[in-house]
Order: structure tokens, then C-alpha cells, then sequence
């Protein structure tokens, strides 16, 4: 297993059900120990101070900004039920169900009432998404969506002193937002170089059929698929990207792979923007008659059961783990940081690596 360590050193520990399943070795933020208990019904319970900014400059990574015992007792004494909303991207894939699975029972566990809004992939219910938390007067907002999709709304919500994290993405820093998410570029070059220096092993001095299985729709994912065929031509100039097929999930990856075996018969690595995507594929290759040394899927996420096929020794060779679990736990913990009177980044960094087995 190879580590990929930027701007700081992170704590390792195994993170369950995060993206690696378990099995995979896992960076964890780290949680802080129990809260001291909170005021009892006959006192009177300390107030929050004045809020504190968010930084447009600056960057930290996730373990360096825990909520400590003294901040956790304050915010219990002070959440009183309040609303978090959580708008998803989709329920559908492992990382996104684990991501806000977890930001929610964060919440929950600091006495909020939240609630997650399924968009089901679909940009215009991830505003309406957004925008119905407003009007219910949540005190904070995560949101997988971009600048693109709910940038004017958000800068609405912030005036009316919502707070609003962003996961997975970075480009509502310019609104006001607190974004929470690994490096988009960073995701897409850990997966091109692994795909390229495996597949150099295997086939030195040989051209190599390579697709990569990307999701138009968003920009961002774009970008992420663009940074995967970079850094598999970087690691492996003999690799020839001989097309680029919409991905994302899983009966898409099935669809996208038939159509790309029948036009590239030979086809040898298949990278995608995340596993999702990537296992339908995988399907559709079983069910070609493709073994394992033919074809080396890598794929993005670490999703449980990507992570099974890898140790189980198939095709499917390797994944970036981008923390999920941990990313939804951080993103709460962030936005109360700035509801206990701290100033925080608005850029705070996940940390991930490239699994490849055992």
C-alpha cells in the first residue's frame, strides 16, 4: 500500500466503513474524547460568544482543528435541536451514503436535529434542496453542490447567518462557504499515476488501451478525469486513452464498458472518477470472459465492496481512499469551531492514499 502525504503529516488508524470498508488502512481526523457533562436543568447554560470568520486564506488539514471537551460541552448545552441540513449528491454510492450518514449522526450526537436531502444527482433539486433548509431556518447547511449550482443562494443563506460547508469541492470558499474536501486534482493524479505504473509493470515497451469512465455533468468531475489521464500518460507514456465514457454509477459503467469492449476488444486499464461507476464496469468485464491480468481496473473511493474485489485478488487493482466517513464528521465539527467563536480556513484538506491490497 502506498501513502500520499501533503501539507501535513495526518493521523492513521483504521476508519470503518469510510471508504476502505475496513480492511484498507485509513488517515482518520481524529474525534475528540467525551464532552464533560453539560449544565444540569437548574443551572443556566453557558452562551455561545460571538461567532467567529471564515478565512479566505489559509489552508489546514482536518486533525488539526478537533473540537475540544470544553467547546463539545458548549455546543450541547446550546444546539437545543436545532436544524443541520445535509443536501446530497445521491444516496446511491458508498462514499456519498457514508459521507452524509455520518455528518448526520455527528450532528445528532451534538444534540441537533438533522436531516438529510437526497438530490438524487439531479442540479435542480439540489438547489431546492438548499433552499428548503433556509426556510426551515437551519443553523447550518452541508452541501455537496457547486458555485455553479447554489452559488447565489448560499451567499443569500450566509446573510442570514447560515453556515454553509461545503464537501467534496472548493469553490463556494468565494462565497462565504467553509469547504471540507480533498484536492480534485490531487484525486484524479493519484488514480492516473497507480493505473500507469501498473500497467508499465505489466506491459513494458507495449501500447496499452486505456478508458476512463468520467461523468460530463460536472465540471469539477471533468477536471477530475482530465487530471487521471494526465497522470497515467506521466507515469506511462505507452498508454493509449483510446476513449473517455460516462461513469459515476453503476448501470452507467456497465452500459459505457459493453459499448467500449466492443469498439476496443483489447481494452487493458479502465480509471473512473470514482467506484461506482467503475464496478459496473467490472461486471460487464466478468461478464466478457475478462481475468484478472488482462485488464487492471483503479477506481476512486474506496466503496466496501471495490475494496472486497481488490482483496480478493481480481481485476479490480487499486483505489484513491478519499475518507468519507471521516470528511462528514469533520464537516460538522468545522462548522461548530465557528459557532464557538473560532476563526477557521476556509479551506480545510482531506488527506488520501492509493489502496492496493492487504
Amino acid at each position: 500500500m502506498r501513502r500520499t502525504h501533503w501539507l501535513v503529516t495526518v493521523v492513521a488508524a483504521a476508519l470503518v466503513a469510510a471508504g476502505c470498508g475496513g480492511t484498507a488502512a485509513t488517515p482518520v481526523l481524529t474525534t475528540p474524547p467525551a464532552a464533560s457533562p453539560s449544565p444540569s436543568p437548574t443551572e443556566t447554560p453557558t452562551p455561545l460568544p460571538e461567532r467567529g470568520k471564515v478565512l479566505r486564506t489559509g489552508v489546514v488539514v482536518g486533525d488539526e482543528i478537533p473540537l475540544t471537551p470544553e467547546q463539545e460541552a458548549l455546543i450541547k448545552a446550546n444546539s437545543g435541536g436545532r436544524l443541520v441540513g445535509i443536501v446530497a449528491t445521491t444516496l446511491e454510492t458508498e462514499y456519498h451514503k457514508a459521507l452524509n450518514e455520518s455528518a448526520k449522526a455527528r450532528a445528532e450526537a451534538l444534540g441537533y436535529t438533522a436531516e438529510i436531502c437526497d438530490s438524487q444527482v439531479d442540479l435542480a433539486k439540489a438547489l431546492q434542496c438548499l433552499e428548503g433548509f433556509v426556510t426551515k431556518g437551519a443553523i447550518a447547511i452541508i452541501t455537496t453542490s457547486s458555485a455553479e449550482t447554489v452559488g447565489a443562494a448560499v451567499r443569500e443563506a450566509i446573510d442570514k447567518g447560515i453556515v454553509i460547508v461545503q464537501v467534496t469541492g472548493t469553490d463556494l470558499v468565494e462565497s462565504g462557504a467553509i469547504t471540507v474536501a480533498v484536492d480534485n486534482i490531487t484525486i484524479g493524479r493519484e488514480a492516473g499515476r497507480a493505473a500507469g505504473e501498473w500497467a508499465a509493470s505489466k506491459w513494458p515497451d507495449q501500447e496499452v488501451e486505456a478508458i476512463i469512465l468520467d461523468f460530463p455533468d460536472f465540471a469539477s468531475l471533468v477536471a477530475r478525469a482530465n487530471a487521471i489521464e494526465e497522470a497515467t500518460l506521466a507515469a506511462n507514456p505507452n498508454v493509449k486513452v483510446v476513449g473517455r465514457f460516462k461513469g459515476g454509477l453503476a448501470d452507467l459503467g456497465v452500459t459505457s464498458c459493453e459499448t467500449a469492449l466492443q469498439r476496443f476488444p483489447n481494452l487493458r486499464i479502465v480509471t473512473g472518477i470514482n467506484d461506482g461507476g467503475n464496478l459496473g464496469c467490472y461486471q460487464a468485464l466478468v461478464a466478457a470472459g475478462k481475468q484478472k491480468g488482462e485488464v487492471g481496473i483503479f477506481g476512486i473511493d474506496c466503496d466496501p465492496q471495490a475494496v472486497d474485489l481488490i482483496n480478493q485478488g481480481t481485476m479490480y487493482e487499486g483505489c484513491v481512499n478519499t475518507n468519507p466517513e471521516g470528511t462528514g464528521v469533520l464537516a460538522v465539527n468545522v462548522f461548530n469551531r465557528l459557532l464557538v467563536g473560532d476563526d477557521v480556513p476556509g479551506r480545510v484538506e482531506v488527506p488520501v492514499f492509493v489502496y492496493t491490497g492487504r
